[in-house]
């Protein structure tokens, strides 16, 4: 088996698993619910099953396994798994806040409060753990990080780091299609612009197929919406392999204007957030129709599908800038 091959099994896993996952997930009633705020047009979409996240999990876990049996590859390193153990977490957050604070309070979530500090907590718990991270090729440190005085702020930024990168693919992830379609894009560019040791270039390509194979059921009209469960556990995966080569403690921070720009459109979403909280609070008046900015567009009545066709063409905008900015 090649790594291709590897990629298009992942890819078929999503495709063949979709429809079994979201038949369990129509048994356990884990239906979208339609807050008051949103468009008209997504009342349509009340009842959807959600949790759709769990094919991405699935789809990943078999091309972490399969990835073992490419001739050639190091199939000593955990850094596959160590990823995928880092997603796992945040889509049990994710879960948690789908589904069980429901079934158990009724209300619709986590209170936010509460989903942040427990963002804040596993984020520090993933930090530390890729901190260590090693590969079986060279057996030494990837990161060659450190915990002393003067490495403490680098922990705490990519702490934040990874906590940005989970909510602004969480807000992203709002019209059908949307943040897989960017997510395959961001993970594609990942595999592909940056030296990484093998099994991160092999990681990013592993979640871009995962994603992939989700559209097909999540594209408009969607199928299954992949909820906390799956935006989280992205948002965590990106952030994670994004944050490896910022461990290094000679690693100028500067290195990230590439991850910013690769993830560009998912900065712009949690910007935009950001900026209309401030604004409403300065001036006591919205700045757009509405946040997260793809619903801007949705109330200046752009189609759901045009607005993620066009996203996705900023997407590849960001990710030819990003291109230019690793290369130069």
């Amino acid at each position: 088996m090649t790594m291709p091959l590897v990629f298009m099994l992942v890819i078929f896993t999503g495709v063949v698993m979709g429809r079994p996952i979201i038949n369990a997930l129509k048994r356990l009633n884990a239906r979208q619910t339609i807050y008051e705020y949103a468009p008209e047009t997504h009342r349509a979409k009340e009842g959807t099953p959600t949790m759709g996240g769990f094919i991405i999990l699935i789809a990943v876990a078999v091309g972490c396994i399969a990835r073992i049996f490419v001739p050639g590859s190091d199939d000593t390193s955990l850094a596959p798994f160590l990823i995928l153990s880092i997603a796992v977490l945040f889509a049990l957050l994710g879960f948690a806040d789908d589904y069980l604070m429901k079934k158990w309070t009724g209300r619709r979530g986590l209170e936010w409060k509460s989903k942040l500090v427990l963002q804040f907590g596993l984020a520090a718990l993933s930090v530390f753990m890729l901190s260590s991270l090693t590969t079986g090729e060279t057996n030494t440190d990837i990161l060659q990080a450190d915990f002393s005085q003067a490495n403490v702020g680098r922990l705490a930024f990519l702490t934040l780091w990874m906590v940005a990168w989970i909510n602004a693919f969480n807000l992203t992830d709002g019209l059908d299609g949307l943040a897989a379609s960017l997510s395959a894009i961001a993970f594609i560019g990942m595999g592909g612009i940056v030296a990484f040791p093998a099994p991160l270039i092999d990681t990013a390509m592993v979640w871009a197929g995962a994603c992939l194979g989700y559209l097909w059921w999540n594209a408009h009209p969607a199928r299954v919406f992949m909820g906390d469960t799956g935006s989280m556990a992205l948002g965590a995966a990106f952030g994670s392999l994004s944050a490896i080569p910022l461990l290094r403690s000679n690693a100028p921070l500067s290195e990230g204007v590439v991850w910013i720009l690769l993830g560009g459109v998912f900065v712009a979403e949690i910007v935009s957030v950001v900026i209309q909280l401030s604004w409403v609070k300065l001036f006591k008046k919205r700045l757009f129709r509405a946040t997260p900015i793809h619903h801007h567009f949705e109330r200046l009545e752009w189609h759901e599908t045009q607005i993620v066709a066009r996203f996705v063409i900023v997407g590849v905008l960001f990710l030819s800038l990003a291109i230019w900015e690793a290369n130069r």
